[in-house]
């Protein structure tokens, strides 16, 4: 009988050490765990992955030319590049400072400004395919169409692709060595082919 409780008391104290050393010190504070939601899809973003036409020679660096141009329309060119810019008469209601930056690396990609504005009469983008890798390839130039990209951080020069926010159709000319499309508001550009 003298046995019995002993037995109950070492069961208690057995427990009470037990859940001692299982409890966490109040004073101790819990790390605060964080939970890094996954990186959205492109598709979800509502971009959409492309193929860039390539230079031949890569351009060692940005290139920018700018013009004040008014609603008589004008011309914006960066002939190392192979970039024609016609703006139409009717535009722009009166004058504005063109910009635009022949991005550095093999990608045919451009930067406009100012950014964000939007025109009454479509502008009219021309690339001189001369200096590309595309000009040997009769599929790939029949192929082509604009890209409008929001930021240069959405292109990778190296690999020739970039994420786009919406595609427009191009047309080619292969006598020229020409690929034109219209622009109605500005941003980034890029010749891409599928």
């Amino acid at each position: 009988m003298f046995l019995r409780p002993l037995s109950r008391f070492g069961a208690r104290l057995l427990s009470i050490v037990l859940l001692a050393g299982c409890a966490r010190d109040a004073a101790t504070p819990l790390e605060p765990t964080v939970t890094v939601p996954p990186k959205p899809s492109p598709a979800l973003l509502g971009l959409l992955p492309v193929r860039g036409v390539t230079r031949s020679t890569a351009l060692a660096k940005d290139i920018s030319v700018s013009a004040v141009i008014g609603k008589n329309g004008g011309t914006l060119s960066i002939p190392d590049a192979g970039l024609t810019l016609v703006v139409p008469p009717g535009a722009v209601k009166s004058n504005t400072t063109f910009t635009a930056t022949a991005l550095a690396g093999r990608l045919v990609a451009y930067e406009f400004e100012p950014h964000g504005i939007t025109f009454a009469v479509r502008l009219q983008f021309s690339q001189d395919l001369t200096k590309t890798n595309l000009l040997g390839s009769l599929t790939g130039s029949l192929l082509m169409k604009g890209a409008y990209f929001s930021s240069k951080d959405n292109l990778n020069t190296t690999l020739g692709i970039g994420l786009v926010n919406e595609l427009v159709p191009a047309t080619t000319d292969l006598l020229s060595r020409r690929v034109r499309f219209p622009i109605n508001h500005f941003s980034g550009y890029l010749v891409s082919w599928q």
